[in-house]
Order: structure tokens, then sequence, then C-alpha cells
């Protein structure tokens, strides 16, 4: 049976060493993601960003991934159980 493709998003920062480890993480592993650094977005488009980041983690912290639910940080534990790659 074919595991079900989850919806993955990455918003992170371009400068931040714990966002590139999580786009590292997933690329390793060929998950397929949607990928944004919101610090290199245009002005408006920055602020819609900020503002969907803030929707799922009302921090406002980065990296911030989804993946059906919400992770912040680099918990590779969390993120490996929510990708089913245990």
């Amino acid at each position: 049976m074919e595991q079900q493709k989850k919806r993955v998003t990455l918003y992170s920062l371009s400068t931040c060493p714990t966002c590139k480890k999580v786009r590292q993480f997933l690329e390793n592993r060929q998950i397929e993601f949607s990928h944004t650094e919101v610090d290199l977005l245009d002005g408006g488009e920055q602020w819609l960003a900020s503002k969907e980041v803030k929707r799922h983690n009302p921090a406002g912290t980065y990296p911030t991934l989804i993946v059906e639910e919400v992770i912040t940080g680099f918990d590779e534990p969390r993120i490996r159980k929510v990708l089913g790659l245990e």
C-alpha cells in the first residue's frame, strides 16, 4: 500500500543555521516540500508570509515546519515521526 503523501511546508530565514538544518534533513530524505525564505520576499509578500507563520506558530519563530501539525526548530525525532520515517 502506498504511503499517503503529506503536505510539507517550510518557512525559514536565509541566514538561519537551524533553518538550513531542517531543509537539508528534508532534502536528504527526498521529502517533497514547499519552501519559503521569508526574509528574501518583497515587503508585502514578506508581511503575508509572516502572518501565515504566526497563524501556525504564534511565536513567529523560524524555522516553522508544517506537516499536518506545526513543528518549530529542528526537532528531528518529531519530524521523523510525523513524516513516517521511524
